[in-house]
Parts: C-alpha cells; structure tokens; sequence
C-alpha cells in the first residue's frame, strides 16, 4: 500500500493517517512529488524546541536539532503531532509537548496572561528560552499604549512614576494581574491613584476597590484629595458602615480595611471590580489567612498588590502574592515550596534562583531609590553595637541561662522568656512592678538607653529631628518622659494607642515644628505608608527580627522628597543575641539586592532564639 504526503500530512485516499498507526508501522512507503520514498518511524520522541518572537506579531516558531521547521512540517506537527525530516524519518512528539504545540498554535490568539504563563512553563520544560524581564513594556511601546489619566490626575509626576503608570495601565487593559514592588518613598500611590484615573477616564462607570491597613485610611483619603481632587472615595469603615452591597456599587473607587474586607466578603464579592488595589500586601504573605481567603474571593477583573518588600521572610511569600494577582502563574503551593523553600539561609544564598527571578520579573515593576532618584540624598546606616554594664551583663545572663533550662526541657515556655528578653534589652526596668522615672538612675541602668541620650544630645544642639522606634509602650512612655525631662520637648507618639485620626495631625506638628523635635512610632503600627521626610534621623532603638519591618520604618525619612542626608542608627547589645539579630539582618539585606526577595524560609523568633542558644553551647 502506498501513501501520499499532503502539506506534510501523509494521507491514504485523501484520509490522514494517525500518529499511532504511522508509529506503529515503523516503516512506509509514500509517494511525494512524484518520486516514492520509504519513511522510517523514529521511536524516540522529538527533541523540539519553542522559540518566541515578538515581531512582526507575537508569535512561535519550533526547531529539531538546530533548524526551524518549515510550514509543511510545522503544519503536520500541530495536525498529527509529527513531522517529516529529510524526506527520510518521521519524528513524533509525545502527548504533553502536542499539548503545548496546541496551546501555543491555537487558531484564537493567547491572552497575554495565557501566553505568559505557558512561555514560563515551557521555559521550566527547557523547551523554550525565557521572555526578557522587558517583555510587557517593549510590547506596550510597540502598540504604542499610553495612560490616559491627565484630566483627573491634577498633578505631575515624575518620569519613572509616569513610566510606572503607563506599564501597569498596559497590564490592566490585558488582564495581567501586577505587583508594584517599587522601593519604599517612590510614590506607589500616587502612581496607583494615576492608574485609577486612566481606568475610570476610559470607563466612567468601572469601580474600584483598594484594601489597606487600618491606620493607612485617612492617608488615602487625603492621597486622593491631593492628586485626584474630583474622585471622593467612598470609605467602607466602621460601625455605620451598610452592609448591603448597593450602598457601594454608586462609587467609583472604594477604600476599605483588612478587617472590614475580611468580615464583609460575603457582601464585597456580590460586586465587580475593575481593578483591585491590595496596599501593603505583604499582610497576605500566608496564603492560608482569613484575610488571604477573602481577599481571593473578590470578583475582580486585575488585582495589583503594593509593596516594597514582596517578600519579608520566604520566598513562599512571594508564591502568595503572585498568586493572589496571577493564579498558576508559579504553580502549585506545595511544587513550589518544594522547589525554593529552604530552611537554612545559606542553602538559599547557593541556590540558582535565576528562573524564578525572572518570572517574578514578568509581574513586578521593581525600581529602587538608587537607580531613579538621583536627586534623593545619601543614606548613612550606623551600626551602634552597645557595651553592658556588669549590673546588665549579669541580668542578661540570667534570663538567658533561664531560656537555656526550659529549652533542654522542651521550650514549651520559651516565647514568655523572649518577650522578656526583648523588654529587658527595651530597659531593665520594663521587668519592674514600678519604674524609675529618674533620667540619671535609666541611664545608669541600661546602657543603650544612655546611648540614645547621647545621640539626642548630638541631634538637639543641631536642632534637627529624629524618628525613634521603640516596640513595647512601656519603654516608648520611657522615652517620651526623658524627652520632655531633659529637653523640654514633648515628643509625638503614634502607636496602638493612637487613634487613626490623631496621627497625621502629629506627623504634621512635627514636620512644621521649628528646630529639634521627636516622634517616637512602633514599627508595626507606624512603620508604613507614613510620609515624614522632616526628620533626618532614625534611630532604632527596639530592634526587629524582620530587616523589611526595619527598612519599612527607615523609609518613613527616607524617601521621595527628602532633602538631605538620612542617618540611621542601628542599635543592638554586643555579644547578645541582638548582635545576632544584626549580623542576619545584614545577611538578609544583601540577598534583596540579588533577587527581589528575602530567600529562605520563614525562622520564627522560637526557632531563631533555639538557635542562639544552642550555638551558646551553655
């Protein structure tokens, strides 16, 4: 029997003949052009390789060992899912690399987001090279997209941030979920209120919803009221707030907390949102979170997540927000975790992340101060390590041989002996029934606290301002008396205790005060999305075990805006576990200028202070 070649098909009576049966056969004869030929069936699957290009349109071509297939056997490839090579072997592809032949091929063009996603897969494959981290902004100068924002957004903004608008706008319109990752101090509101104006420009009657930390609202109110003066957000807070989703569908843009989103879904979810705006994401690092579930739960055309540190920990954090705003895009939770989670650092410091770098790359518009802010000026980080006094070094001792003896018997009370740890090095006196309000007698008891003073001494006679971040309200109570003691200052607080719509208005006393002034903020509650570039110094007095809860609370100065020079001081205890603490968080600091992450897997404070502890070896 003799067979025929159609366009590269081999066919009998006008039939084409399956890959199984050509396969099977092992041998056939065929006539083509005229000439007949005997056709050898590989038995080994086809090496093929996928080559994107993005001229004259987005579009893939396939090569076996070295050459592009020509039309004929590219189109028998996507028909039968073989090909003909030298009129002499017929090579298969096997099920899977059909499917991305199909995939790839489809008759419909890809979604950008469909086609992202199978280029990263086929890249993982080793079938195919990766997209340039440029990808999506050389697309969108090729079709020529533009933000479209200049009749509601009032203000100017700088190149980068126009550049940054005009890439998330392009990802908007194309379904492409984003994390804006920009350092802290470059202005990712204003750059997302802009993209809000592009989008309700282009559809007055499109909504949007954005969902942020509860001490961040007033701060987006008055964010909009500067940049986009003819959009009112709607503020879906507090107890009066309606709990029918109607009372929302008649505002464009929508602010609302964690908390509320997280209560409210069953209500939020009944509406579409254009575009969903998650400030400070890292809040949704742990995929497995209320707040993370709700948040998956919205019915939203493209979520864009905001932060400067995607990734505090682990690069599991990074799964998650990718995850939020492009389901898949990095696959499974427990194939990735698998993949690039370790629990030893320098496991990760070893690690090729090149891949993932650049997959996180396609999603994440990531600038620094560095490379956009030439005008921004330097920042100064000192690291202040502090002596003991023999009184403290023999305390120190004490609570950590305590820790040592319950960690030998299982560490089930270890967390209420690092809190105490962590208030004893705040100052010894935290641990007292009743504490000494004496500036001499506090500075004669801890010697960190006797530091402070004499950098306060330093930034007084200057008359300049400082920020000091002090974890427990005990030792920030501590440090505002002093202040007022001894400089006749009455330094502004913002912690847990400060109602939300006390605090700007301490931020803005301080930033129009005359001469030396001080706040005292918890890095937690008042270590992000606050802008306060009066103050040139910071110093962090209670240190964190988090280096992105530090650089948040750095950030406050340093940023867009400031003048001059920022110097940061880092205090910690020499020969103590704070020592530790610093030298990893150093560590830490170097790995984020390598990837866009912190890279290992998250040590809790338990797990760190074991550590120190048995390195000890008491």
């Amino acid at each position: 029997m003799t067979y025929l070649i159609n366009n590269g098909v081999i066919e009998f009576e006008n039939v084409p003949i399956s890959s199984e049966e050509l396969y099977n056969y092992g041998r056939i004869n065929v006539i083509f052009n005229d000439e007949e030929l005997s056709l050898i069936a590989s038995k080994r699957p086809a090496n093929i390789r996928f080559h994107f290009h993005i001229e004259p349109a987005p579009h893939f071509s396939v090569s076996f060992k070295g050459e592009q297939l020509n039309e004929q056997q590219l189109y028998s490839l996507k028909c039968q899912g073989y090909f003909i090579v030298n009129a002499k072997r017929i090579y298969f592809v096997n099920t899977e690399i059909k499917e991305y032949v199909d995939t790839a091929f489809a008759d419909l063009q890809l979604p950008l987001p469909s086609l992202i996603k199978l280029i990263r897969t086929l890249h993982q494959e080793g079938l195919c090279e990766p997209l340039p981290s440029n990808f999506l902004e050389t697309l969108r100068v090729k079709r020529k997209s533009i933000s479209h924002h200049e009749n509601l957004f009032i203000k100017d903004l700088y190149p980068y941030q126009k550049e940054g608008v005009e890439w998330l706008s392009f990802c908007v319109e194309n379904g492409i979920g984003t994390i804006l990752a920009d350092d802290m101090g470059l202005g990712k509101t204003a750059q997302i209120i802009a993209l809000c104006c592009n989008i309700l420009e282009q559809n007055p009657e499109a909504r949007v919803l954005i969902v942020v930390p509860n001490p961040l609202l007033d701060n987006w109110i008055r964010e909009f009221a500067f940049f986009a003066a003819s959009i009112e957000p709607y503020l879906h807070y507090g107890s009066s707030r309606r709990g029918i989703s109607t009372a929302l569908s008649a505002h464009s843009v929508v602010i609302t907390p964690y908390t509320t989103m997280t209560s409210d879904i069953a209500m939020l979810e009944e509406l579409n949102f254009a575009l969903t705006v998650f400030d400070e994401a890292s809040m949704l690092k742990n995929p497995n979170s209320r707040r993370s579930i709700a948040a998956r739960r919205l019915d939203s055309g493209v979520v864009v997540a905001m932060s400067g540190t995607p990734v505090e920990n682990s690069l599991l954090d990074a799964w998650s927000l990718c995850d939020l705003v492009f389901p898949g895009y990095l696959g499974s939770q427990d194939r990735f975790q698998s993949r690039y989670v370790n629990r030893d650092l320098s496991e990760t410091l070893n690690k090729d992340l090149g891949e993932l770098e650049l997959s996180l790359r396609q999603i994440t518009l990531r600038r620094m101060k560095k490379d956009v802010l030439e005008q921004l000026p330097e920042k100064l980080d000192i690291h202040l390590p502090v002596s003991m006094g023999d009184i403290e070094k023999s305390a120190y001792t004490s609570i950590i041989e305590e820790m040592k003896f319950d960690a030998d018997a299982g560490g089930a009370g270890i967390l209420p002996l690092i809190n105490k740890l962590q208030q004893f090095t705040a100052h010894p006196s935290l641990l007292n029934a009743v504490i000494p309000t004496d500036v001499r007698l506090l500075s004669k008891q801890s010697a960190k606290f006797e530091l402070l003073l004499l950098k306060l001494d330093v930034i007084a006679q200057a008359e300049e301002k400082v920020i000091i971040f002090a974890t427990f309200q005990r030792a920030i109570d501590l440090i505002k008396g002093t202040i007022k003691e001894k400089y006749g200052v009455i330094a502004g607080v913002i912690d847990g205790r400060t109602p939300n719509v006390k605090r700007q208005l301490l931020i803005d006393k301080f930033s129009s005060s005359n001469g030396f002034d001080v706040l005292i903020l918890h890095p937690k509650t008042a270590g992000m999305g606050l802008n306060i570039t009066a103050a040139t110094h910071v110093i962090h007095y209670s240190r964190q075990w988090n280096p992105a809860l530090e650089e948040q609370a750095t950030a406050r100065a340093w940023r867009n805006g400031q003048k001059s020079i920022v110097s940061v001081y880092y205090m910690y205890y020499a020969d103590t576990i704070e020592e530790t603490i610093d030298e990893r968080i150093r560590l830490k600091q170097k790995l984020s200028d390598r990837v866009v992450s912190v890279a290992d897997d998250k040590d809790t404070d338990k797990q760190i202070m074991l550590a120190y502890l048995e390195n000890l070896g008491l």
